[in-house]
């Protein structure tokens, strides 16, 4: 009985082991799957982060070719519009200095043919009155053109202002009291810019127009300038078109033919001013003195009462230029 118990307990004890073993197999079985199958999802996982930080990088790279050709089509536009901006100042720099030299050569042809003309004129009147019309151009200006009143106050002399339409805005109450006094006011162009207004005939009518425009602003509607003038005179044959024109027009102009030199430089002393008319009357009963009364004509008007007394002496009257005396010339 008791080698039976025996048996039976071993053979248990063996089915025991049986099962445990096989329960063992299965485990082992099934932790194998799970380990490759966490195995195969951990290299998925690193698949799959492997391809985000590529993508990330390939977004990163494009962002940044995208910023870098930005930044260099801003940096081309930026030296595009310095490469503009240098040749507009370039330009402008070459049109200035342009502009300058021809004026200056325009001046220095008007001083040569002011001497010209002063040395050629014949005196146009036939009787033996002797009559002196002071004309001032370029003006009006702030220092200069008072002190030239003041002294033609002094004297009750009464002169001719041959005005620039531009310097007539700024000081009107300078063109006020010229008109106010008795002096004739003329036109002398609005710019006075050599190189604009006798680039064309229209150009020169347009700045005309300009400056009436502006002295009828100031003095009524009813203003007429006394005459115009020439900036540079009228002297020789390139200024013809342009005077056909303004006789077509009906618009009367006078030049010159004696002076003070003041054209000639800045500050020129006062005694070769005066002696520089002294030269320019010998021989003329009538004589139509070309003055400034620019900012820069500081002796002109230190020298005019000499001028005054030397004429008077001379037995001159002194006139103000208007139609009629434009048919006289």
């Amino acid at each position: 009985m008791r080698g039976k118990f025996e048996l039976t307990k071993m053979k248990l004890f063996l089915l025991c082991l049986v099962v445990f073993i096989m329960f063992v197999g299965i485990g082992r079985s099934i932790g194998e799957k799970l380990t490759l199958k966490a195995t195969n999802g951990e290299e998925k996982l690193a698949e799959n982060q492997e391809r985000l930080e590529l993508e990330r990088k390939r977004k990163n790279d494009l962002e940044n070719k995208e910023k870098e050709t930005k930044n260099n089509s801003e940096k081309t536009e930026e030296i595009k519009k310095d490469k503009l901006v240098k040749k507009e100042n370039n330009e402008e720099a070459e049109r200035k200095k342009d502009t300058e030299v021809a004026e200056k050569d325009v001046q220095a042809k008007e001083v040569k043919e002011e001497e010209k003309s002063v040395d050629q004129e014949e005196n146009s009147t036939n009787d033996n009155k002797k009559v002196a019309y002071l004309t001032f151009d370029d003006g009006p200006s702030v220092v200069v053109t008072p002190q030239i009143l003041d002294i033609l106050d002094s004297y009750n002399i009464k002169a001719t202002f041959f005005v620039i339409g531009s310097l007539a805005e700024q000081n009107s109450d300078l063109i006020k009291r010229e008109y106010n006094s008795g002096h004739a006011i003329g036109n002398h162009t609005y710019s006075h810019n050599y190189k604009k207004i006798y680039s064309s005939v229209n150009n020169l009518l347009s700045d005309i127009d300009k400056c009436e425009n502006v002295l009828k602003g100031i003095l009524g509607n009813n203003f007429h300038s006394a005459a115009f003038r020439f900036p540079g005179g009228s002297f020789g044959q390139k200024k013809q078109p342009f005077k056909d024109v303004l006789k077509n027009k009906g618009i009367g102009h006078v030049d010159w033919n004696a002076l003070n030199g003041d054209a000639e430089g800045h500050n020129i002393p006062k005694d070769r001013l005066v002696q520089r008319l002294v030269q320019t009357i010998q021989g003329k009963n009538k004589v139509v003195i070309l003055m400034h009364d620019a900012g820069a004509k500081k002796t002109t008007a230190q020298a005019l009462p000499e001028i005054i007394n030397y004429l008077k002496n001379q037995g001159y009257e002194f006139k103000t230029i208007d139609q009629e005396a434009i048919n006289g010339f």
